[in-house]
């Protein structure tokens, strides 16, 4: 199938990113090999480094503090950053999500109150009529199902979301601590990442 699509495409022969890459994934770059331009489209998609890695590289011998340093040392390399910021601004262009919907989808979720949804007597908790709701409160709902119990309403989580919050509007801004650790052996840089990763 792939070579009816390709053309003159001979895939026994393929040995370059020109050839089959460049086809397959058009968006990645030329400039990188085909495992960090793999990395940097996980990542996208993810949003996390160490997943993108495990998608990317063989780690099924290494442990996480590894693959953890491996894909921050990844992320931090030149060309993998350019490459990713060009792609979060061609993706910031195509969409019509703006910073501004996204904090305000999150707030609904972020101030909700469980006094919104129900009605107690002092004896009987009870639901509100969900045309009672504003639409504020109905999309702080993540799901609403019928259990042996009776009817279960779940609300979004709270505490990512106010994190997310935070961390759009800069508020809990990692520090930046360096350290020099170059040249230690990689079991200690391990050892430090897990350490570190614990606390």
């Amino acid at each position: 199938m792939l070579q009816m699509l390709t053309g003159e495409l001979n895939l026994q022969r393929v040995e370059t990113y020109n050839q089959y890459e460049a086809f397959r994934l058009p968006q990645m770059s030329k400039n990188l090999t085909i495992k960090q331009n793999r990395f940097i489209h996980a990542y996208m998609e993810t949003g996390n480094a160490s997943e993108a890695y495990r998608q990317a590289y063989s780690c099924s011998k290494m442990k996480d503090a590894t693959i953890n340093r491996k894909a921050v040392e990844l992320l931090r390399y030149g060309k993998i950053t350019a490459r990713v910021n060009e792609l979060q601004r061609e993706l910031k262009k195509s969409s019509d999500i703006k910073k501004e919907t996204i904090l305000e989808e999150l707030a609904c979720i972020a101030f909700s109150d469980i006094r919104d949804y129900v009605k107690f007597d002092g004896k009987n908790i009870s639901f509100k009529s969900f045309e009672e709701l504003t639409d504020r409160q109905a999309r702080a709902i993540e799901s609403i199902k019928k259990t042996r119990q009776g009817i279960e309403l779940k609300l979004h989580g709270k505490s990512w979301t106010i994190e997310r919050i935070s961390k759009m509007l800069g508020f809990d801004k990692p520090e930046d601590i360096n350290l020099q650790l170059e040249g230690l052996p990689d079991p200690v840089l391990d050892a430090i990442i897990e350490k570190l990763m614990n606390k």
